[in-house]
C-alpha cells in the first residue's frame, strides 16, 4: 500500500475562512455554506487560526454566549499546525494523531493553498485497502480459513466411514476424524 502520496493531491483546494474580526455568527453561517466543520482564521492574508465546531460548543455554547457577539479571534486555536503540500499522508496521519486534531491547513510560502482532514485520510486509505493488492491476501487468508458446520448422520467424503456427526469443512461433509485432520 502506497503512503507516500502527497497530501496536495488529496486536500481540499477551497478552503473556508474568515478574518480575525469576523462574528462567529457570520463565521459559521460561511461554514454551513461550504459544508464543512471548521474555518481557518486569516491575518493580512496568512492563515493564523482554526476554529472548529468543537471550539464553538466548549468555548461558545456551552457558556451561553451570543453567537453574533463572539469574535473569531476570541475562540480561535492557535498557533496554527500547519503542513506543506509535499507533505505524506502517512505524515500528516501521523501529526493528526500526535496533536489530537482533525484538520491541518496547508501552507506553501506563508500562503493557505489547501486544507486536509481526517475524513480525507480515511477514504483514501480505504481505496487502497480495496486495491488488488489487499484482495490477494484477504484470498490469501479465504483459503487458509476452516469452516466447520455440523450436519448430522450420512457418510465421511474422505473416508466413507458412517457416524451420526458429520461435520462440513470448507464444502466437504466429513466425520470428526477428518475433519480434525483438515484442521491441522
Amino acid at each position: 500500500m502506497q503512503h507516500d502520496i502527497p497530501v496536495k493531491e488529496v486536500m481540499t483546494r477551497e478552503v473556508c475562512t474568515a478574518l480575525l474580526e469576523d462574528s462567529l455568527l457570520n463565521a459559521s453561517r460561511k461554514m454551513i455554506e461550504y459544508g464543512v466543520g471548521s474555518i481557518v482564521v486569516m491575518e493580512n492574508g496568512n492563515p493564523v487560526g482554526i476554529v472548529t465546531e468543537k471550539d464553538m460548543i466548549e468555548k461558545v455554547i456551552s457558556r451561553n454566549k451570543v453567537p453574533s457577539e463572539v469574535l473569531l479571534k476570541d475562540i480561535m486555536t492557535y498557533p496554527l499546525i500547519v503542513i506543506p503540500p509535499l507533505t505524506s499522508l502517512r505524515e500528516a496521519a501521523q501529526i493528526m494523531l500526535k496533536k489530537g486534531i482533525r484538520r491541518l491547513p496547508v501552507v506553501e510560502n506563508g500562503k493557505l493553498v489547501g486544507i486536509i482532514t481526517d475524513n480525507d485520510i480515511l477514504s483514501v486509505s480505504l481505496d487502497l485497502i480495496e486495491s488488488s493488492d489487499i484482495e490477494n491476501y484477504k484470498m490469501l487468508l479465504r483459503e487458509n480459513t476452516f469452516v466447520l458446520e455440523e450436519i448430522g448422520f450420512g457418510k465421511c467424503e474422505k473416508c466413507g466411514k458412517l457416524t451420526d456427526r458429520l461435520i462440513e469443512v470448507n464444502g466437504l461433509k466429513l466425520c470428526e476424524d477428518c475433519a480434525e485432520l483438515s484442521e491441522e
